[in-house]
Parts: C-alpha cells; sequence; structure tokens
C-alpha cells in the first residue's frame, strides 16, 4: 500500500495533464483513507473514519470540478497548453476564472490541511497508526503545495480580488490553527494544527509571489513546505513513542520524559525547533514585515513556535502523573531501531530549513535567479519564532501545571462548543437528509414490486390474446373503438 501511495504521489508531482494529475490524486486520497482508517475491530476508527474519507472527497470534488470547468471553456488539460490561452480563447470571461480558481484552492486547501478543514488529520490523531498519520500529513502537504504552485496562472488571470480574498483565507488559516493547538492537551493534535499553521503561510507566500508580479519568491512557499514536512513526521513519531511508553494521550499526565527517554525527548525537541522556524526563509523572502499580511504571518509564526514547544516543556519535565509513575522502570526508551527514525527527519528537516534562507536552492526549485536575502529580514522574522518559543519556556516554566489546565478548560469548552454545533448540524441537515434516503429506499422496492405486478398483469394479457380466436377480437376492438369515437368525437355525438 506505501509502494502505491508512493507512485500516486510520483504521478501528481510529474503530471502536467490535470487530467492525469487528478487521476492520480484520486489513488492517493483512496490510500491515504485505508491508511487512516481502517483498523480492523476497532469502533473509534471506525467512527472517525467517516471524517477522514469525507472531508477530503469534498475537497477533492471540488478540485476535480474545476479541472472540467477548465476544460468545459477552454477545451485542453495541458498546462503547457492552457496557461497561453487563458485571456486569448475565444468566450473567455473573468468570471470563470474566478470560479475555476476558487475551486481549485479548495481542493488544494483541504488536503493541504488548512483551517477550518483540519478535520481529516485531526480526528484520527488517536486512532490512526502514528507512521500512517505522519506520511499522509507529510506527503500530501507537499502535493498540495507544488500543485498549488502550478495552477497559480491560473489564479493571477482572474482579477486581484480573488487574490486579496485568498491571501485573506490562508492569513485567517495560518493564525487560527496554531491557536487551537493551544487548546487542549492531545500531543498528536497540537503537531497538526501547528503543521497546518506553517502550511497555511506557505500557501500566503505563494500566492503573495504570484500576484506580485516584480518578484519571483513565490517559490519560497514550497522550500517551507519542504522543510517543514520531515519535522512535523519527526515529531510525530517522538510524541507517538513517549505517549506509548507513558500510556497516556494527555499532556497533563505525562512529564519526566527528559531523564526517563532521552532520545525520544531530544528528538522532540529537535524537531519542534525546525517546525517552529519553518517558515523563516518564506517569510524573508516573500513578505515584507510593514505590511498587514507580514504582520499576521508574523503572529502566526509566534503561535506556530509556542504551540510546537509546548510539547517539548509539557513531556520532558516535570513529575509522572500516570500509574506508571508507581513503576518508573517501565516507561523506558524505545527500541534502538526505532531511534534513529525521528533523529534523520529532523536533520532533513533543519538541512531543508537551513537550504530555504539561501537563494541557490530557490534557484534549483524554480530556475530562475533569487538575490540573497537581508540578514536583517531573517533576523526578523526568526525573532517571531524566538519569541514564541521563549514564552512557551517561561509560561510553563512558572506555572506548567496552570497552563495544562487552562488549555484542558478551554479544550472541554471548545469540545462542547463543537459537539452544539454538530448538534444543530444533525439535527436539521444530517437527519432530514437519512430521513429522506430512508423513505426513498423504502419506496424504491414497493415501487418495484408494483412495477412487477405490472409487467406480470400485462404479460398475462399478451398471453392470453395470443391465444384467443383473431375474428371475436376483432369485433371486440372495433366496438371499443365505435364507442370512443361516439364518446368523444363532437360530429359525430351530434
Amino acid at each position: 500500500m506505501l509502494t502505491a501511495l508512493l507512485f500516486a504521489c510520483v504521478g501528481v508531482l510529474l503530471s502536467r495533464d490535470l487530467a492525469a494529475l487528478f487521476g492520480f490524486w484520486a489513488i492517493g486520497g483512496a490510500l491515504t483513507y485505508m491508511l487512516l482508517a481502517h483498523r480492523w475491530g476497532l469502533d473509534a476508527a471506525a467512527s472517525r473514519s467517516r471524517v477522514a474519507l469525507a472531508l477530503p472527497f469534498l475537497t477533492d470534488l471540488c478540485l476535480l470540478c474545476g479541472i472540467a470547468w477548465l476544460y468545459a471553456r477552454y477545451g485542453t488539460q495541458n498546462l503547457n497548453t492552457l496557461l497561453p490561452i487563458l485571456h486569448t480563447n475565444p468566450g473567455w470571461t473573468v468570471r470563470s476564472l474566478v470560479v475555476a480558481s476558487v475551486l481549485l484552492f479548495l481542493g488544494v486547501a483541504g488536503r493541504l490541511a488548512l483551517w477550518p478543514f483540519t478535520a481529516w488529520i485531526t480526528q484520527t490523531t488517536i486512532t490512526a497508526p502514528p507512521a500512517a498519520s505522519a506520511i499522509a500529513q507529510s506527503a500530501w502537504s507537499v502535493l498540495a503545495i507544488v500543485l498549488l504552485y502550478r495552477v497559480m496562472p491560473i489564479f493571477v488571470a482572474s482579477n486581484q480580488q480573488t487574490l486579496q480574498a485568498l491571501l485573506a483565507v490562508c492569513a485567517v488559516a495560518a493564525v487560527v490553527a496554531p491557536l487551537l493547538g493551544l487548546i487542549g492537551n492531545e500531543p498528536r493534535r497540537v503537531i497538526a494544527l501547528a503543521g497546518s499553521g506553517v502550511a497555511a503561510i506557505a500557501a500566503a507566500v505563494v500566492i503573495s509571489g504570484f500576484r506580485n508580479s516584480s518578484t519571483t519568491f513565490a517559490v519560497a512557499g514550497v522550500a517551507c513546505v519542504l522543510a517543514m514536512a520531515p519535522a512535523r513526521a519527526a515529531a510525530w513519531f517522538a510524541i507517538s513513542s513517549i505517549a506509548n511508553a507513558m500510556r497516556t494521550d494527555d499532556l497533563a499526565d505525562m512529564g519526566d520524559a527528559w531523564r526517563r527517554m532521552r532520545a525520544s525527548s531530544t528528538a522532540l525537541l529537535a524537531s519542534t525547533i525546525v517546525l517552529g522556524l519553518a517558515a523563516t526563509g518564506a517569510l524573508t523572502f516573500g513578505v515584507t514585515s510593514r505590511s498587514k499580511l507580514g504582520i499576521a504571518l508574523g503572529e502566526a509564526a509566534l503561535l506556530i513556535a509556542l504551540a510546537a514547544l509546548r510539547l517539548f516543556v509539557a513531556t520532558a519535565f516535570g513529575p509522572l502523573r500516570r500509574r506508571r509513575a508507581f513503576e518508573p522502570d517501565r516507561v523506558r526508551e524505545v527500541a534502538p531501531g526505532a531511534r534513529s527514525s525521528p533523529y534523520w527527519l529532523a536533520l532533513a528537516g533543519a538541512a531543508f530549513l537551513i537550504a530555504s534562507l539561501i537563494a541557490g536552492w530557490l534557484n534549483f526549485l524554480d530556475g530562475q535567479k533569487h538575490p540573497a536575502p537581508a540578514v536583517a529580514a531573517v533576523a526578523v522574522w526568526a525573532a517571531a519564532a524566538i519569541i514564541g518559543f521563549a514564552v512557551c519556556a517561561l509560561v510553563y516554566a512558572r506555572a506548567k501545571d496552570g497552563a495544562l489546565r487552562a488549555s484542558a478548560v478551554a479544550g472541554a469548552w471548545l469540545g462542547r462548543g463543537v459537539s452544539a454545533i454538530f448538534a444543530v448540524v444533525d439535527r436539521f441537515l444530517v437527519a432530514p437528509t437519512t430521513g429522506i434516503a430512508r423513505l426513498l429506499g423504502d419506496w424504491i422496492p414497493e415501487g418495484d414490486g408494483a412495477l412487477g405486478r405490472f409487467a406480470t398483469a400485462s404479460g398475462q394479457l399478451a398471453l392470453a390474446s395470443a391465444r384467443a380466436p383473431a375474428l371475436p377480437l376483432l369485433i371486440v376492438l372495433a366496438v371499443v373503438l365505435a364507442v370512443a369515437v361516439a364518446l368523444f368525437a363532437p360530429g359525430v355525438a351530434r
């Protein structure tokens, strides 16, 4: 299954034809659903698998509709022939390009897991296998940002209002996702939301780079995701090892991992630092700190660093409150073979992070020439993440229990609000829809039965008429026809 998923990912990255690209995209989506949802015999995995299937399916359907819309308007699906005729094909309109841009963006945002399309990764954090979740989140973030980079000329061809709206959506998603990561104490959910915030920053940089025709720094967003993806997977593996050893998925019950599980804690620290700094290069190249977009994305970078480091501080220090605290020897480091993966992934993320600050790496990615970034710009954007790290360390050093208690209370209130929203949706949307489907399901067999009885009766009548003598049958038909003419023909009646 992993080989097939890798094949689908390579197909998406290499395809220039949108139809072929969506074919590989759909194959990867189906395989991702099976990886995340199919754990036989577990009711929780089965119930949450509906989210992992339904939400990406809707966004993938939007992507398919966008591709179909472009084909209906331009008659081609190959980007090499489509992009040059966006404004020259007979019958093109700005409205059609706006519709296509919005549909394509929804398809990309779903797989990029931008807020509010994060449920398919946050709802399966506990039930899905850790390796499957890490692979799905890392692979799809790279595929989605590459697709966004490829179709951005279509977005630019629409109008400036559409680009401004998409930038606003990305900025809001970049701030809200890590902010939600500060609420609640489920560790893998925090990683998923922090990664979603980095992906939103990358998407904003890509859109902003294409929007400003005087710059060529859109590829910095792609470099940002390339740095984030391995660090996200490394943090996922490290925190999964710690949570499994401590037999809990609540940060309030974790602690003392720095002494008991030094290797996993070190890998978690390295990966969270890389994750918090992953957007530095993209912000340095693609955004000015004096703009409104720069201020919003800077706040997002601070929140991402704060949300990421809280995992390490909450798990590494403080007492271990779970029942394993009475058996300290049972909380021990994972097998040596499983320790190396987070380290290598964190190292790869650090290498991509350093490369994202070098103009030569961007030159290699898009084949264009980029000037070197200013040292002051790098310092400004790195300072946002460093401030987030410092605030997190200060708060948890002074009152770790209070911070975790506050996040737990906020998470409970958020859960109640989400449950209330889902209850309203279920009451006024899901229940009527399922009721209609149930009634329709009852009517279909009844209609089939009535149709079958009618077919049987007509067949018996035809068989009886075939066996009847011809002359009496003709006389009966003539009498019936005469009566009908007498009743319905006005001239005959008079």
